[in-house]
């Protein structure tokens, strides 16, 4: 099953299994380095998806609704959830956009933090990094941690809540992040002045 198939494969389901690697409403997707996702699992990998939790799913359309995107349009993202190794990743499979977010990334950064990671992934497709192949990787990052620190803040969380996920973030930049202090100054800028959240620059 395609995710163009991805309205049918949700109008069905209300409650998403607890075990998604072996639900019967999992979903399989190839991520490789062909995948338009940011965030990318290391090598080449086959990974079971299934609907987000509800509040998962909620934490997004509160995002959108927070900055003023619409389902039909800017918010039009499937949420899902998927064992990726405590990851986070912003992908297009079959003209849909994904955000798949690993449900074990929430003991060790809370409501809050998954809400701001989820917030991330938001600023990246709200921001068509995935359609660029140009600019920056440290750029795009920063640009989305600018808009989802505005987002947590137009939805009415503190500054403390924005930097939640903080914890996990590398301490040291990689060729495809910047470094966690670099980080912490575009979410909290983000929060601070959140008429900038939209404006996809770091």
């Amino acid at each position: 099953m395609r995710l163009a198939t991805l309205v049918t494969f949700l109008a069905g389901i209300t409650v998403a299994c607890a075990q998604p690697v072996v639900a019967e409403d999992s979903l399989i997707i190839n991520l490789g380095p062909k995948s338009r996702a940011l965030h990318m699992v290391i090598g080449h990998q086959q990974v079971a998806v299934t609907p987000a939790f509800e509040d998962y799913s909620n934490m997004l359309f509160d995002l959108c609704d927070a900055m003023e995107l619409k389902v039909s349009d800017s918010c039009a993202i499937y949420a899902m959830n998927a064992s990726i190794g405590k990851n986070a990743i912003a992908t297009i499979e079959d003209g849909n956009r994904v955000i798949i977010y690993d449900r074990e990334l929430s003991p060790l950064v809370g409501y809050a933090g998954a809400m701001m990671i989820i917030g991330h992934e938001l600023g990246h497709h709200f921001c068509h990094h995935l359609d660029k192949l140009d600019g920056s990787p440290h750029d795009k990052e920063l640009a989305a941690d600018r808009f989802a620190g505005a987002a947590m803040r137009k939805v009415g969380n503190s500054l403390s809540d924005a930097l939640a996920s903080v914890p996990v973030l590398d301490e040291r930049p990689s060729r495809s992040h910047p470094a966690r202090a670099d980080r912490v100054v575009s979410i909290t800028d983000g929060w601070m002045h959140p008429e900038t959240g939209k404006e996809c620059r770091p």
